[in-house]
């Protein structure tokens, strides 16, 4: 998207909204308040006001590497958003992922400290998972959540985070999640009991992982899952290119 107003600074609030979101022409790329003025063509003070009250109503998103597009441009179904151009290159990865594991597959995205389920697909083995597209969780407590945050940089999991009430960061918290930076992220009763969790980051605050009940079968799925990561990862990359 490119701003397409004036110099003059935009006279209504839905002047100054439709301002800031054409600022963004790079879904994928955080911007900072500044930029977003600059772009808009409004005051720096009047931008970030308007800013805050977007973040708040997820319009946007805010993190230490700037703002982004938020869960509710996705909804809205707004050109290509980060989460349209997610779904749509992992969509092949998934499928396939699915069919070599027999496992229930799910795409996460980060918002404001939840993992947003973006996608699922599993069959008739998917209604034993409890989970749903749109579905959130608190990201620190499911596998898919902790492999997008270990994409980030620590500065941007604590901004991430601190969204959650209550949350605190914890040294041994903060261990795992270094180990789990470069391989996959295993976890024993994040929808049910009786499941384990296997997921990777593909960057970009976003992860895939499967869920199953064979414990076995989650052991011989982790290269699976993170080859698929790798490949969403790459796609992604050459896609910003």
């Amino acid at each position: 998207m490119t701003a397409a107003l004036s110099d003059a600074a935009p006279a209504s609030m839905l002047d100054r909204f439709t301002a800031i979101i054409d600022a963004f022409d790079d879904m994928s790329a955080g911007l900072t308040l500044d930029q977003i003025a600059a772009r808009a063509h409004l005051p720096r003070s009047t931008t970030h006001r308007i800013l805050d009250q977007l973040v708040r109503l997820e319009w946007l998103t805010h993190s230490g590497r700037g703002y982004r597009l938020g869960a509710r441009t996705a909804a809205w179904g707004t050109g290509e958003s980060a989460d349209v151009r997610l779904r749509s290159i992992a969509a092949p990865v998934l499928h396939e992922l699915q069919l070599r594991t027999g496992a229930v597959v799910h795409l996460g995205l980060l918002d404001r400290g939840e993992i947003v389920h973006l996608d699922k697909l599993g069959g008739p083995s998917a209604r034993k998972v409890p989970t749903s597209v749109g579905v959130r969780f608190p990201a620190h407590r499911v596998a898919l959540g902790v492999a997008a945050l270990a994409g980030l940089s620590p500065e941007d999991v604590v901004a991430e985070l601190n969204h959650i009430q209550g949350w605190e960061p914890d040294p041994t918290w903060w261990g795992e999640l270094h180990n789990v930076r470069r391989r996959v992220v295993v976890r024993h009763g994040d929808y049910t009991n009786s499941t384990v969790s296997v997921a990777a980051t593909v960057g970009s605050r976003a992860a895939i992982g499967v869920v199953t009940s064979d414990r076995i079968l989650a052991q011989r799925c982790q290269p699976v899952v993170s080859a698929a990561a790798a490949q969403v990862a790459r796609a992604l990359a050459g896609g910003a290119n």
